[in-house]
């Protein structure tokens, strides 16, 4: 198909497409092979993505400094890749991190605030008065600390992703709009029945990596089934709301195994305005295909939407909301807790592994990708961990 390739990337998700834009920065002749989102959810059978939605949270805030650094090398691209798309994807109201001084969850409050001040993210530190006065419309348990910063906010991971691709092409990249369904040595056959030849494959399929056979072994991967709420507002309480900050949160009742997440009033593609929550103590493993399209094709678990919706009402009491709809996504636990970012020999390198912590610091992340599919190192790069992969 359309000539040999220097290099193919399979997954037109966030990192994959970050990373087919460095590769043909570089220099190189790159394709990009993926899907283009589906038309109609409920009858797709190729694989999906969790990046089809209007609001991701951004932040250099985070509880491991690795996550900083690759969320803010990140941000600081961010309207380099704006002017690329011709269209603004970031929205910098501010995020807030918050949790309990004391009891079971404290470890998370002291984790954030400890890294926010060793790599000196400008921020602020609210206590129980500071965040009454601040966010008077929201409410948090007595005893709760948090981090405000600034540069923190929303993405747009559709316009995200865009971006990455409009830059891509505008380097020479081209795409092709189909699903790989096997690798050999360089040669990636499709969906079409057509093959593409290139001397080498990034396979950035996401929690797919685990379940489409592209890879040699299984990554060591956790790939968990996620449940969103979207909460509708009307139009004039956007304008009330219009000082609320994206929120990182733990509740104080211990119930949760991970933070809560929580983003403000965001105008989705229907016209409407939703508030968007999410987190789980627990949800069901996807191992194969079949229950990964399964899952994305559902509305999700109706007992996790109803602990979300507690949860927004605790947090914004005085809400009134006019409907409330679910979603679905995955979210792909590596065992190492950072994506795996490596090149496993001549032919293939891994690119996977989002921890629910990727979407904002794609664009690093896909240099990353990039730099290791090249064949050079990621040492230099000023990271802790190596990025390697572990698999089963």
């Amino acid at each position: 198909m359309t000539g040999r390739f220097d290099i193919a990337v399979v997954g037109r998700g966030l990192m994959g497409t970050a990373a087919a834009r460095y590769l043909a920065q570089m220099g190189h002749r790159v394709a990009l092979i993926g899907p283009s989102e589906p038309q109609n959810r409920a009858t797709h059978d190729g694989p999906f993505g969790s990046h089809h939605d209007a609001g991701r949270i951004t932040r250099g805030l985070a509880e491991k400094a690795d996550w900083s650094r690759l969320a803010l090398r990140s941000m600081a691209r961010y309207r380099e890749l704006e002017a690329a798309l011709g269209q603004r994807f970031y929205t910098p109201c501010g995020v807030m991190m918050a949790g309990p001084i004391a009891g079971p969850a404290a470890d998370f409050t002291r984790a954030f605030l400890q890294a926010a001040e060793a790599l000196a993210i400008p921020h602020e530190r609210l206590d129980d008065a500071g965040l009454a006065a601040r966010f008077p419309f929201m409410r948090f348990p007595v005893g709760t600390a948090a981090a405000w910063e600034a540069a923190g906010g929303w993405i747009n991971p559709r316009l995200f992703r865009a971006a990455e691709e409009r830059a891509m092409e505008q380097a020479g990249g081209i795409v092709i709009d189909a699903a790989a369904v096997a690798q050999d040595q360089g040669t990636v056959a499709l969906t079409t029945g057509e093959t593409v030849d290139a001397g080498h494959v990034v396979i950035a399929t996401g929690g797919y990596a685990r379940t489409d056979r592209l890879l040699p072994a299984r990554p060591d991967m956790n790939v968990m089934a996620r449940t969103v709420l979207l909460a509708e507002i009307a139009p004039n309480d956007v304008a009330r709301l219009a000082e609320m900050p994206t929120l990182i949160s733990m509740p104080e009742d211990g119930r949760m195994d991970e933070d809560l997440y929580l983003l403000p009033p965001i105008q989705y593609p229907d016209g409407k305005y939703y508030l968007k929550i999410g987190g789980e103590p627990a949800s069901p493993s996807l191992t194969t295909q079949a229950e990964m399209t399964a899952w994305f094709r559902s509305q999700g678990s109706a007992e996790a939407a109803a602990r979300l919706q507690g949860y927004l009402t605790a947090i914004l009491p005085d809400l009134p909301v006019q409907s409330y709809h679910t979603d679905t996504c995955v979210i792909s636990f590596t065992a190492t807790g950072y994506p795996y970012i490596e090149r496993l020999d001549d032919h293939l390198t891994i690119l996977t592994g989002g921890n629910g912590a990727a979407a904002k610091s794609c664009d690093e992340i896909g240099r990353l990708g990039a730099l290791a599919a090249t064949g050079q190192s990621l040492a230099p790069e000023g990271y802790d961990t190596d990025f390697k992969t572990k698999f089963i």
